[in-house]
């Protein structure tokens, strides 16, 4: 059974709500900084934002979509999200963004560990992720949370929404 929230120190990761559009479009899915890395682009406006959220609200009907939004145990406002993108023969893909305010604050390495244990608990025995290689703080959160790097490929970022050609490396995580 999906649980409803993951705790960290200084976090909740808790499910999508319809009315977290307004937040997200603000503090991250607007920023050009924030997804020059990630697989789709800058949202022009808050209803495109919203419509995003409804399709990841359909999502959740999915027993295998996992994915939390980050708030800070402060207050509820959403500041980023961490999500299982994918599963790679079998092996959950996991990604996620943060608002450019709360970067270098080792937020999503707290996230992404809470994730790992969740993904763990649920009995996976590896976890894929990947970065850009231009992506250095990416690649920071990764080795913090213990990936080892097992290839780099060169594919489109994103099929549909950004069709470039990028450097794409490689991490597992084994439990």
């Amino acid at each position: 059974m999906k649980k409803e929230c993951l705790f960290t120190e200084r976090l909740v990761l808790r499910k999508v709500r319809s009315e977290d559009a307004s937040a997200m479009f603000s503090n991250w899915a607007n920023d050009s900084e924030v997804t020059k890395y990630i697989t789709w682009n800058v949202h022009e406006n808050v209803e495109l934002t919203k419509q995003i959220i409804g399709f990841w609200l359909e999502e959740e009907k999915d027993p295998s979509t996992i994915r939390y939004m980050i708030t800070t145990k402060e207050c509820d406002e959403v500041i980023g999200s961490i999500d299982v993108v994918g599963y790679e023969d079998g092996k959950p893909v996991i990604g996620y963004c943060l608002s450019r305010k709360h970067w270098n604050k080792g937020y999503v390495t707290e996230a992404c560990k809470a994730l790992l244990q969740y993904l763990k608990e649920c009995g996976f025995k590896e976890v894929l992720i990947e970065a850009m290689e231009e992506n250095i703080g990416s690649i920071r959160v990764i080795e913090k949370c213990g990936f080892t790097f097992i290839g780099k490929i060169t594919r489109l970022q994103h099929p549909t929404f950004k069709p470039v050609m990028v450097n794409i490396n490689k991490y597992s995580l084994k439990f």
